[in-house]
């Protein structure tokens, strides 16, 4: 008998979704203008997940 591995795929939120569920807000790079988060929050099942985001020089976000 084979054996399925399934992979259940995060579903993309924007920015501010993704802000009111975190845990962890990770900057993992600033250069030329841009900013690279890593988001990360718990879903329903106590699993950690994580959502990599880039923003742009100017762009304002609430927490």
């Amino acid at each position: 008998m084979e054996k399925i591995s399934q992979e259940t795929a995060i579903q993309e939120k924007p920015i501010q979704d993704r802000i009111r569920q975190a845990s962890c807000i990770t900057i993992e790079s600033a250069l030329r203008n841009k900013v690279n988060l890593n988001i990360t929050w718990y879903d329903v099942h106590g699993d950690e997940q994580s959502q990599k985001y880039t923003i742009s020089a100017g762009s304002v976000i609430e927490f």
